[in-house]
């Protein structure tokens, strides 16, 4: 840091340290490394800085140094964004190109690596969720009855819940798992604007991915592009080829909310992967003939409905389990289904005669705590040792 004393440095170095050892390539704000090799499980939530390999994608996909209208450039589709949780970021993964079958360079809508840590605990209520909300969802300020309209969400929390207070579009909110205690629906915000990308402040965190490899190195080899229907394919993997079709999505999400809807309007906008069997590149079933074949975790985008008596198809909140071999179902988390009936509860913001429903467009799973790495640990105890020595000379 250029210009800063020794004296503000040896104050920082050990937190530096702590969180990883910095890459020498620059965004906005320098990407200062994050995490440790040791993940565990608890009643708290882990800080941001705790949790190593953190990758974002921006609604418009955006570089580090552009989100929304900010600029230049102001975007840069299937761009991916490592974070580090002190407000410096790194570019790493960008998937134009990379599809022989669909070349079109859409926005990306949803990411996840194959093996998604705390799949099964998130699932067991071991690990806790972690979510971002859409910037835009349909409200009804004439109340039920007239029509719908799309209003905006603020990117900046706190967003006062039924449930309780979460964060705002360009943050990720947080709901604790309940095998250690925690009350239902014990929710929060787990990282602000600031924490992500300190400039530009993100508007829109429309995709997360954590517990990866450190940059340049990232893992993020599943993705959704915007809009399913014009691919047919809901779920991409890295290599290019297609993971999961479109039909899939709509076979699932109908099974669970009705056949009442266009499957034209069924987007896939959130995801967590939990690929167990055979190629990693193939939604394989159970080799076996059982149920542990590949399964995924995902959202959809919010799907307004005039003539529903809740005035919604999907609220976009719902988070439903789809296994390649058995039906699809509603995930059980934070001691209740993230079902419509929840979404329309917990996510009202408006109140029921006028509802105005948040749209979640993110997932993800963290634990309570993180064990650095033994480099940084090296690196931390070297700081401290050069900051008393010099400190003995005064």
């Amino acid at each position: 840091m250029k210009g800063t004393s020794l004296g503000l440095g040896c104050s920082l170095l050990g937190l530096i340290a702590f969180v990883g050892v910095g890459s020498e390539s620059y965004a906005t704000i320098p990407y200062a490394g994050a995490g440790g090799a040791f993940p565990g499980f608890g009643p708290g939530i882990g800080a941001p800085t705790l949790v190593g390999g953190k990758e974002y994608s921006h609604d418009f996909d955006s570089s580090t140094i552009g989100a929304g209208a900010v600029g230049p450039p102001p975007f840069d589709p299937q761009q991916i964004v490592a974070w580090d949780g002190l407000g410096g970021t790194l570019d790493v993964t960008d998937y134009t190109g990379t599809r022989p079958t669909w070349t079109p360079d859409d926005q990306m809508d949803a990411i996840a690596n194959r093996g998604d840590f705390a799949y099964d605990e998130v699932k067991t209520e071991i690990a806790h969720l972690i979510f971002s909300i859409d910037d835009m969802s349909y409200a009804y300020p004439g109340g039920l009855g007239g029509p719908a309209v799309l209003v905006p969400v603020p990117s900046a929390g706190p967003i006062p819940t039924p449930v309780g207070p979460i964060a705002g579009a360009g943050e990720i909110s947080y709901e604790l798992g309940t095998s250690f205690g925690a009350l239902p629906s014990t929710v929060g915000t787990w990282a602000t604007q600031a924490m992500i990308n300190g400039m530009p402040l993100p508007d829109d965190i429309d995709g997360t991915e954590v517990w990866g490899p450190e940059p340049p190195l990232a893992d993020a080899d599943k993705y959704s592009l915007d809009l399913d229907v014009f691919s047919g394919t809901s779920v991409w993997n890295g290599s290019g080829t297609p993971y999961i079709p479109h039909a899939a999505i709509v076979g699932a999400v109908t099974s669970l909310l009705g056949p009442d809807v266009d499957p034209d309007h069924i987007n896939l906008d959130a995801l967590m992967v939990h690929d167990v069997v055979g190629d990693p590149d193939r939604f394989d079933d159970d080799p076996a003939g059982g149920l542990g074949g590949d399964e995924i975790i995902f959202s959809i985008r919010q799907i307004p409905s005039p003539g529903d008596p809740s005035g919604y198809y999907a609220t976009g909140s719902e988070l439903f389990v789809l296994p390649a071999v058995g039906p699809a179902s509603f995930l059980a988390h934070g001691g209740h289904l993230w079902d419509k009936g929840y979404a329309l509860f917990a996510f009202n913001v408006s109140g029921p005669q006028n509802p105005h429903v948040l749209d979640v467009n993110a997932i993800e799973a963290v634990g309570e705590f993180s064990t650095p790495e033994p480099a940084s640990l090296t690196l931390a105890m070297l700081g401290l040792a050069a900051c008393l020595k010099r400190n003995r000379r005064h």
